[in-house]
Formats: C-alpha cells, sequence, structure tokens
C-alpha cells in the first residue's frame, strides 16, 4: 500500500504525530511526506531521507505558516498543490493533517482526517477571523472525509458531530530500543533530574518558580517558544533552558531524567481537550513517573504513572512522591504499557478502520 500524508509541518521539525506515524507506516509500506510550503519560485523539491520515506517540499510565492491563514490566497495554493499531486499520487490512500485542507476532495476520492489539535481554539489560530475560517474549512473537509480520528475525547465528540464514520485514536509511543533503557536507582542525597519537552508558553510558570525553590532539582526546559513570562526563571541556577533538542541530545537528556514534568497552565486544554497529550508517551517510553497539573479528561492509566496536582504545593509534593514510590516493578509495567500502545499498533488500527470504510 502506498500513503500520501498531507500536512502544515516541516519534516525536519521536532518528531510530532505525523512524523511518528509516516515512519510507522514507512515499515511495510512507502510514504510521501508533503510539508509545509517555503518561499520560492513554485515548485516542489523531493528527497528520501530515510527508507520507504519520500519528503515533498512545496515552494510557493507565500510562506505555508501565513498561507494557510488567509482566504482566497490558500484556496489558490491548495489547487496549485493538489493538482500537481494527483498527476502522480491520484491512487495512494490519502491521510491529512492540515484542517484547511478542504479542496482535497476535488482532487482525491478517499480522504482520511486525523484531527490531532483544536484548531479552532484562538491559541491555535491567534485570531477570532482566522478561527471562523477554519472553522468552515475543518467543517468541510470532515464531512468529506472517508473517515475522521481524533487524539482526544473531545476532538472525537466534535468530529462526530459532521461524520459518524470518526474514531477516537490517541496518539502513541515510538519505537525505542527497550534493551537500552534500563532501570537506575535514584540515590538517597542526590540531586534530582526533572525534565519538561513541549513548548514552553504552556507552562505554568509560577509552578516552576516553586519548585526551583528546591535545590535538589535540577530543571531542565527543552522546547521552543519561551515567551517574557520565563525570564525571571533565568536568574535561577538550577533551571537550564536547553531549547530545542532532537536525535542523540533529546535522547541522553531523557535517560538523564529521574522524573517528567507536565506543569500546564490551565485553560480549555486541560480542562476539556487533553485526553493523552503525546509527550505522554515519550516520557513512558523512558519508563519514569510523570507529574502533571490537574487533566480533567485524561485516560485512564495504571497506578503511580502519572501524578495529577491541584496546585504547586501538591506538585511539589507529588515530585518527592513520586521519587519514593519509584521502582524497578513500576519501570518494566511502563514499558510494557508502551510495547502495547506504540504508533504500529495505531496502524493496524487505522488500517483496519480504512478497510472498513472502504469496502462499504
Amino acid at each position: 500500500m502506498n500513503f500520501l500524508i498531507n500536512t502544515q509541518t516541516d519534516w525536519d521539525e521536532p518528531p510530532r504525530a505525523r512524523h511518528q506515524l509516516a515512519r510507522a507506516l514507512a515499515i511495510d509500506h512507502h510514504v510521501i511526506f508533503v510539508s509545509k510550503n517555503k518561499y520560492g519560485t513554485p515548485r516542489i523539491n523531493i528527497s528520501n531521507p530515510e527508507k520507504n520515506i519520500t519528503i515533498l517540499s512545496p515552494f510557493w510565492y507565500i510562506k505555508g505558516k501565513f498561507t494557510f491563514r488567509i482566504p482566497i490566497i490558500n484556496e489558490i495554493y491548495q489547487h496549485w498543490l493538489f493538482k500537481k499531486l494527483k498527476i502522480k499520487y491520484r491512487d495512494y490512500i490519502l491521510i491529512n493533517f492540515d484542517p484547511t485542507a478542504s479542496l482535497l476532495h476535488k482532487y482525491f476520492n478517499k480522504i482520511i482526517y486525523l484531527c490531532n489539535d483544536d484548531f479552532l481554539s484562538k491559541k491555535r489560530s491567534k485570531s477570532v477571523i482566522i478561527s471562523i475560517y477554519w472553522y468552515f474549512k475543518q467543517r468541510q473537509l470532515i464531512k468529506e472525509a472517508l473517515f475522521c480520528t481524533g487524539v482526544s475525547r473531545y476532538l472525537h465528540n466534535y468530529l462526530l458531530k459532521y461524520n459518524k464514520n470518526s474514531h477516537l485514536m490517541l496518539t502513541g509511543a515510538s519505537f525505542l530500543n527497550q534493551k537500552n533503557i534500563t532501570y537506575k536507582v535514584i540515590e538517597k542525597n542526590k540531586n534530582i533530574n526533572i525534565v519538561y519537552v513541549g513548548w514552553l508558553n504552556k507552562l505554568n510558570v509560577k509552578w516552576i518558580e516553586y519548585i526551583s525553590q528546591n535545590k535538589k532539582y535540577n530543571i531542565y526546559l527543552i522546547g521552543p517558544g519561551l515567551s517574557k513570562t520565563m525570564k525571571p526563571l533565568k536568574k535561577n541556577d538550577n533551571i537550564v533552558f536547553t531549547g530545542e533538542l532532537i536525535g542523540n541530545e533529546l535522547r541522553e537528556m531523557m535517560e538523564k531524567a529521574n522524573i517528567f514534568i507536565a506543569p500546564y497552565y490551565k485553560d480549555k486544554d486541560t480542562e476539556k481537550v487533553y485526553t493523552m497529550p503525546n509527550k505522554f508517551w515519550l516520557y513512558l517510553s523512558y519508563g519514569k513517573p510523570i507529574v502533571t497539573c490537574r487533566i480533567n479528561n485524561l485516560a485512564k492509566l495504571p497506578e503511580k504513572f502519572v501524578y495529577q496536582s491541584k496546585d504547586e504545593k501538591e506538585f511539589i509534593t507529588n515530585i518527592d512522591k513520586a521519587i519514593k514510590e519509584y521502582s524497578e516493578t513500576n519501570f518494566e509495567k511502563k514499558l510494557n504499557f508502551i510495547s502495547q500502545n506504540t504508533w504500529d499498533n495505531r496502524v493496524d488500527k487505522l488500517l483496519e478502520y480504512y478497510h472498513k470504510y472502504d469496502a462499504s
């Protein structure tokens, strides 16, 4: 089988759901990954960075981060791109991650829509007008899709309003060589390495500042999105901003961690949208506990996997509790759980849905 994955993402960005799905599909299938367009003379560059994966990098008059926010311009770009894709890839199974790509149905018959975010939120669109535009584009896309999947209960319920062939499909863990991931005892009176991975602008700065008062905590904040509100944290000698890390650098930091944290600030995401944030799979892949804020619709997980906190005081209490309760048995349980929830498992489910609806 051959797959065409349409995205608004660069291939060389830190791995996200679309990259992880592409790699899982490429184990047994050929995958064409369409990245976000760059500025330049209209053309499509082709590269083959990995086995069974081909990257199509479009160039156009306006950068992709602006194109899909501007009505009419976005439609002109989509017609240009989809016409070209149809010439060579019309028989590929199309998996779409772009919520505005409602014109796909004019060029391809069978479209799978993987909804991996609450795109209608002003936090994503940055504008009420753009949110309205995205609302109409995404609604049309959902209606025309062969089937849809949402990565949370909230998104799944939203998809069902416009397409009955919609399913909850959580993101998954990328394959890791678990033989290289070993249990390490947290020694008493040693400093604790606390690691966060993700957008920094999601962090509750007050909570980070509070736990940084414990000088036995080495706090590593990995990711983009450093905002003005976080500048006071730079004064703390036990807080390290690493920027974005990928490959071996990220792997070394994950192995070094004793505890992973996710102290998001309270908003619609933590109240309604999140079911299993994608980074939680990364955290659990290394067998370490997660200490987080309260996430109302968090997926049901085994005991001692995730410690939820209602405020900064409970947050630091849960960090200490997670350290005390960390054991080799619990470590092995996490790795076993992850082995049953990889992207390979998600691919099997995705193909099951495809064959079901393709035959009907």
